[in-house]
């Protein structure tokens, strides 16, 4: 039986994922380890996540800018997002920083089985932030690099109804993609 190249700690015990770091067959990606000759892409950075996601959950912000590769370490705390009927199930963790949302499911996309933000939804909510670091703003400009994902980002974020911060948003979201780098 051939393993993934992706291993948490629901496939391997702990002392096993170590020894491969140890033994130079296998890297840290976050709390999972990846064979050494494996690309890091997109579904291996969610593929890492299933030790610490639930299927209820969805991964955004920070945590869905590392997996689609605009932050190259993930961050120390993941954010996800439950719908509001999931909530009084699942409760944040050291590991995982949970809120509601009304995320709709065309705007989630399913990679190695973690429900993670669409890109150009991705980019909307970090948008939607009171306070969006420097490394933020250029994680997001890195997504808005494709056309699309841009139009669709002002698309969705056009379409939020009387969400607070939606102006500022719109204005982030079409200053960002007019000065990307």
């Amino acid at each position: 039986m051939r393993l993934s190249p992706v291993l948490t700690r629901l496939d391997l015990p702990v002392a096993e994922l170590s020894a491969l770091r140890l033994d130079g067959d296998a890297f840290a990606l976050d709390e999972a380890v990846i064979a050494v000759d494996e690309p890091e892409l997109a579904v291996n950075r969610a593929a890492a996540l299933a030790g610490v996601f639930t299927s209820r959950m969805v991964a955004e912000l920070d945590t869905a800018l590392w997996v689609y590769g605009c932050l190259d370490r993930p961050p120390a705390v993941h954010t996800g997002a439950v719908r509001r009927d999931a909530r009084r199930r699942l409760l944040s963790t050291l590991r995982v920083t949970l809120r509601e949302t009304a995320v709709p499911d065309d705007e989630i996309t399913e990679l190695a089985g973690i429900r993670v933000t669409s890109r150009p939804r991705t980019a909307v909510d970090v948008a939607l932030l009171d306070d969006v670091s420097p490394e933020r703003e250029d994680a997001v400009r890195e997504l808005l690099r494709a056309p699309v994902i841009a139009a669709e980002a002002l698309t969705i974020a056009l379409q939020l109804g009387h969400t607070p911060g939606k102006l500022r948003a719109v204005d982030r979201l079409r200053q960002w993609c007019v000065s990307r780098r």
